[in-house]
């Protein structure tokens, strides 16, 4: 009797992983379940008002738009939000997204790039490899999206936050925005608090992942945790300000102030938001020829940062030299960098010369345009369920490390390197931060003989002496 309850015993031991497994993946599926049933576009959580049926041509062309406001048309115009869909870089890594998850990702991705074309369930990745949508979806992030959205069900994500397009959409005759007086002789109008809200960017600038939840882009959520959103300083306050008065909100922590007249028929305006919705892509802005929106992307970088050298009194020939170099994110109102925090790079290239001669340098690229290996990187390591590097947002379960700087925060990396024993005076050292949007490597793999040389953008620099004994 008692071998018996023992190898009963052993067999039901044996078998509990296997049931926990099963239960694992039976919760997995019930929860899929649950939000399919919610979201309808899931797994983008759009929706669209009382559930109603949409079509592309509910929507206004952002050309109807231009007619009262010619200057808002104008700065949106080769925005990465009008650029949304077409980005090449984007096409190709979604493309490859939704071969190799069987269709899984198509909404996932589509939902913020092109919500119309989403809601009115067009879009499709064609058998020649082209994803097809009408053209007023291939505007992406538009005019009369953005001004058709009511509300936002951040409470009801799986995160419990705004994230993967988790916006209501009700186009019609009713535009919302940030006036409560607006009043146009072609629209209705309607006051909306969200417009005005850190929250309403958060809808597509937080992504996590549909599967476990993970943070693949997490900007929003830097924010609610910065000083900035302390000060009550909203993602609008910069990136839809004029880049000389969001950089001086970013020192100040004080909401700028833009007077201006958003419609040529309508008031002067003492706050007036632009809509260049300029961060720090000066790669695809370029490529597609917006000239402007890439030069206010590189003046942004380039003031993102503050760079510092903290250098020894003296040093000797044939001696051990040591010193730091501190890095403090000054002006981002997010981690720096963000949004796709893995494929991004931010990193140190330190030089020091002896008489003019090359004795130490760190974070050169080489003839391929690899940075190198050891460099000073600040970033997110990204790994797949089996602990491998990976730069597929899909595959993504964690993060290895994460080395990307929050708001005013600071990175004080060290060096050491041995002062050859012939070295001569002066030795000089130069520290130079550095950006790129994503490795020239990866641009190939996505771009093929396509892709362009990938621009590296000196961030700020600085340079000083150690006296050589």
């Amino acid at each position: 009797m008692k071998l018996v309850l023992h190898l009963a015993l052993a067999l039901l031991l044996s078998s509990a992983p296997v049931l926990a497994d099963q239960k694992g993946k039976e919760d997995e599926r019930h929860q899929k379940e649950k939000f399919a049933a919610t979201f309808p576009f899931f797994p983008s959580l759009l929706s669209t008002a009382d559930g109603r049926a949409v079509t592309s041509s509910d929507f206004e062309d952002p050309s109807v738009c231009m007619g009262c406001h010619p200057g808002i048309y104008k700065q949106w115009n080769g925005s990465m939000h009008s650029n949304a869909f077409v980005d090449p870089v984007f096409q190709a890594l979604w493309r490859i997204g939704v071969k190799e998850t069987n269709g899984a990702v198509e909404k996932l991705c589509a939902g913020c790039h092109t919500a119309i074309g989403t809601v009115a369930g067009e879009v499709r990745l064609g058998p020649d490899g082209v994803f097809q949508a009408s053209d007023i979806a291939k505007k992406g992030v538009q005019c009369d999206l953005c001004h058709t959205i009511r509300g936002a069900r951040g409470p009801e994500t799986p995160t419990l936050e705004p994230g993967n397009a988790s916006i209501i959409v009700d186009p019609g005759n009713v535009k919302r925005g940030p006036y409560k007086d607006a009043d146009s002789p072609y629209h209705d109008t309607e006051y909306s608090e969200l417009h005005t809200r850190s929250e309403f960017c958060g809808n597509c600038h937080n992504v996590f992942h549909p599967s476990n939840n993970f943070p693949i882009e997490d900007t929003y959520r830097e924010w609610k945790t910065s000083v900035y959103a302390q000060a009550g300083i909203q993602c609008q306050d910069c990136h839809m300000m004029p880049v000389e008065k969001a950089i001086e909100a970013a020192k100040t922590l004080v909401r700028p102030v833009n007077p201006g007249q958003p419609c040529v028929t309508g008031p002067k305006r003492e706050q007036m938001y632009t809509h260049e919705f300029v961060g720090a892509n000066a790669v695809v802005t370029d490529l597609l020829g917006a000239k402007q929106h890439a030069a206010i992307a590189v003046k942004r970088l380039q003031n993102a940062a503050s760079i510092a050298l903290e250098l020894p009194g003296k040093a000797a020939a044939g001696a051990i030299v040591t010193f730091k170099v501190k890095v403090r994110n000054e002006t981002a109102g997010h981690n720096l960098p963000t949004s796709l925090t893995d494929v991004r790079q931010v990193w140190v290239e330190v030089v020091a010369r002896a008489g003019g001669k090359e004795v130490f340098r760190s974070g050169a690229l080489d003839a391929v345009g690899t940075v190198d290996p050891e460099a000073v990187m600040f970033h997110a390591q990204a790994v797949d369920k089996d602990g491998h590097h990976t730069v597929k947002p899909w595959e993504i379960v964690r993060f290895e490390s994460n080395t990307s700087i929050p708001p005013k925060g600071s990175a004080t990396p060290s060096y050491s390197f041995v002062l050859p024993a012939d070295a001569k005076g002066p030795l000089s050292v130069q520290a130079t931060l550095r950006y790129r949007s994503f490795d020239q490597g990866l641009a190939n793999f996505l771009l093929g003989a396509a892709a362009p040389k990938i621009p590296v953008i000196d961030m700020v620099a600085t340079n000083g002496e150690i006296p050589l004994q």
